[in-house]
């Protein structure tokens, strides 16, 4: 799931990735991850927030938005607590995020590895682990809680077993941070479990960071399945982080006069504006009421999925709704703003794979000035 510096004891796993601003990824109130899950049956985009940390443990909020082969659309929410003693030493991770049940399960953590783990499979190279998933009823193949069902079908499932290092050095392993690509340190490890008389095998990547080993990829052979972490946005953890973040912001369109927007989260596959949203608009609003006589087309972006009109109908959506966000909610001048939507026609990167495409569905601002492409 990685930083200028790392929590680790060995030489060996002392790789350091550059992170905007020279932050470190930390489960602090405010970090908001996305997720997407591509598998038998349909795909899936979802948010996880920190809600709430203390020296007690961290609160999650999770949502998301599954798109299925079927044609139906799921929506949910879900939030979990894990214990600060959990994330340092539990040997299990629990996967069930259900909206009706506790929010907290003893024992277990949620989006990462314990750090006892990480640091048995460092040290040694392994480490005894379950883990506890949905699973669709017996027969139904689908292991693992990753694939598309019915929730009021699935059950709980235990998978116990080891964990074992891939690699003798972390992986680089790529992702978008504040609106940036970069590459993050990741211990590769492969499970083998068995639950209910069944073996399932997954490939993990965690990131190679003893203080908060977070899960950032999940792949299984059977069933067919990944789970990637595509983006993360580090939290402003006070005030002066946050009017660093809107000065450069504010430099690129005064300078360059484009910027590509960080913070901006959709639905899947629509442009219903996430709430974790609201702090990245409410800077832009910041920037243009201290800019008076600025003028800012919002470009919407999309990736190549879906094929070309549609593409470029849900960016133009995705566009306006931002227009209308800053007009209505931060009472900018809507004679001062103007939308448009490219659809896929402008890629920053190849549309071939997750990361990629993750980069490609964006938010620009552009000022109209001299030198704007």
């Amino acid at each position: 799931m990685t930083m200028l510096w790392l929590g680790i004891g060995s030489v060996l796993w002392a790789q350091v990735a550059a992170l905007p601003n020279g932050k470190r990824i930390t489960p602090v109130r405010g970090l908001v991850v996305a997720e997407t899950e591509h598998g038998e049956g349909g795909e899936r985009e979802a948010l996880t927030t920190v809600e709430d940390a203390t020296s007690a443990g961290v609160r999650y909020g999770w949502r998301y938005r599954d798109m299925l082969t079927s044609g139906d659309t799921v929506t949910g929410e879900a939030f979990r607590f894990v214990s600060a003693t959990d994330l340092a030493s539990a040997p299990r991770a629990h996967f069930i995020y259900d909206p009706k049940g506790p929010e907290e399960h003893p024992g277990t953590t949620a989006w990462s590895v314990s750090r006892a783990v990480y640091q048995q499979l460092v040290a040694s190279g392994s480490a005894a682990f379950q883990i506890m998933s949905a699973e669709p009823p017996a027969g139904a193949k689908l292991l693992g809680g990753l694939g598309f069902f019915p929730s009021s079908q699935m059950v709980p499932v235990r998978w116990r077993g080891t964990l074992t290092r891939v690699s003798a050095k972390p992986e680089s392993f790529p992702v978008l941070i504040d609106g940036r690509r970069v590459t993050v340190p990741a211990l590769h490890a492969r499970g083998q479990f068995m639950g209910r008389g069944e073996q399932w095998t997954p490939d993990l990547w965690v990131l190679a960071d003893s203080a908060y080993p977070m899960l950032l990829k999940v792949v299984s052979v059977e069933p067919p399945k990944v789970l990637q972490i595509v983006r993360i946005d580090l939290p402003d953890e006070n005030s002066s982080a946050a009017g660093a973040r809107a000065r450069e912001i504010e430099r690129h369109l005064a300078s360059a006069c484009r910027v590509e927007l960080p913070g901006v989260y959709f639905a899947f596959n629509s442009a219903a504006l996430d709430p974790a949203s609201d702090r990245a608009l409410a800077s832009v609003a910041d920037i243009l009421a201290r800019h008076g006589d600025w003028s800012v087309v919002i470009e919407g972006h999309t990736d190549s999925i879906g094929g070309d009109a549609p593409n470029r109908a849900l960016s133009e959506r995705r566009a306006a709704a931002v227009r209308d966000r800053l007009v209505t909610r931060h009472r900018i001048d809507g004679a001062r703003l103007r939308s448009a939507g490219y659809g896929a026609s402008k890629p920053r990167e190849p549309n071939g794979t997750i990361e990629g495409r993750a980069r490609n569905r964006r938010v620009e601002l552009a000022r109209s000035c001299a030198g704007v492409k």
